[in-house]
């Protein structure tokens, strides 16, 4: 899989990731310190802040590459968290330690679920009928292509087109046969391909200042979309 980023924009979004990765490791280690001082267990403590720095360090290996194992491994460590504070008494520091942990992973995972680095994309369907996408209309530089529309949350978008375009390039998304006759500004702000012979997948950054109200409309009509090909295509079976 190639993955190019558009660093400049995204820095602020990137070092907040990296400052909320390690600010759950630090009350996650910050608890189990207090219940080791408070419980005892020392030999347990060195041997579970070990294996969690290990840990988050692979985790971060697979966060800086935006690989999508990264929300298997990020699952168990949410479990892990959750068993944590079971074990620990409300009164105590680790409870509340443990728990800013928990929601310091929540916000990292919150900011993460976003088009730009994790685009949903319905490989597993091949009956395109069904598949999670609208067909579009890209124009970049006066030329324009054919494309599919693939995801769409929280004002992104991924787009998925046979033609390798530049991050950072301003494109228009116009949306085919299913929509009114409109077409959005969007910048291109991350790019993935998995394989040859596979279309390039931008994720993009709707700029809606000027046709917000239209914009959260298509966003209703979008998912209305969803609904109903996952309703027809169960009725079919």
């Amino acid at each position: 899989m190639k993955l190019s980023l558009n660093k400049l924009k995204l820095r602020q979004e990137i070092d907040r990731f990296e400052a909320l990765h390690w600010g759950v490791f630090f009350f996650l280690l910050l608890g189990g310190l207090y219940q080791s001082i408070s419980h005892g267990g020392w030999l347990t403590f060195l041997i579970q802040a070990t294996f969690l720095l290990f840990f988050f360090f692979f985790l971060r290996k697979l966060l800086r590459g935006l690989y999508y194992s990264y929300w298997t491994f990020t699952g168990f460590l949410g479990v892990f968290i959750i068993v944590q504070i079971s074990q620990a008494s409300f009164w105590e520091f680790s409870f509340f330690s443990y728990l800013t942990s928990l929601a310091l992973l929540v916000s990292e995972a919150y900011l993460l679920w976003s088009p730009i680095f994790y685009p949903i994309v319905s490989w597993w369907e091949y009956d395109f009928r069904y598949r999670d996408d609208l067909k579009v209309r890209v124009s970049v530089d006066d030329i324009t292509f054919d494309g599919r529309l693939t995801d769409l949350r929280r004002d992104a978008g991924c787009v998925a087109i046979f033609k390798e375009l530049e991050i950072g390039k301003e494109i228009i998304i116009e949306p085919l046969h299913t929509f009114k006759e409109v077409s959005f500004k969007a910048e291109i702000m991350s790019k993935r391909q998995y394989s040859l012979g596979r279309p390039h997948n931008y994720g993009v950054k709707f700029q809606t200042e000027n046709n917000k109200a239209l914009f959260d409309k298509f966003c209703i009509f979008w998912k209305k979309e969803r609904k109903e090909k996952l309703s027809k295509k169960f009725k079919n079976e």
